[in-house]
């Protein structure tokens, strides 16, 4: 008697238990915007990240005590290409159309950014001072070279 009481309580918590359980709602896919201003703060933030190991670096700063900014990067050279989906072509920014019509070029100007990413943190592990001085400069050749390419000026600063 006292197994079956324990096996109807069991199964009534557990009834009870599944049907409080519901599956978490899907998160909305962010909006096309929403994408275009998370690629802005990423390459802002890969710009002020390179130049603070360029301004590190040159000061003398051991090449392994850059590693963390190093990942940082090669972590966004990674994922840069995908914040250029598509659905983002129309969203006002400062890209080209270039970049949706020549996927292809654009696609290696974006593999030659993160191979030089790879070799900057590789150059900080092995803390490789000249090593990191050098990928430091194809990193920013990288980044020149796909702006250049994909990536419409800033506007002239007015004089003030």
């Amino acid at each position: 008697m006292k197994t079956a009481h324990m096996a109807i309580a069991i199964g009534l918590a557990l009834t009870g238990w599944a049907a409080l359980a519901k599956p978490a709602p899907t998160p909305a896919a962010p909006k096309p915007a929403d994408v275009v201003a998370a690629r802005q703060a990423a390459m802002a933030m890969g710009a002020v990240t390179f130049n603070m190991l360029k301004n590190a670096s040159g000061a003398g700063t051991p090449a392994k005590n850059l590693g963390f900014g190093a990942n940082a990067l090669a972590k966004w050279s990674a994922a840069m290409p995908a914040m250029f989906a598509p659905s983002t072509r129309n969203v006002p920014s400062r890209a080209k159309p270039e970049v949706w019509a020549d996927m292809s070029g654009f696609a290696l100007k974006s593999a030659a950014f993160a191979d030089a990413t790879k070799a900057l943190v590789a150059a900080a592990k092995n803390d490789d001072k000249e090593g990191f001085a050098d990928a430091l400069a194809s990193t920013g050749a990288a980044c020149k070279g796909c702006h250049d390419s994909y990536q419409v000026p800033p506007p002239a600063a007015k004089p003030g």
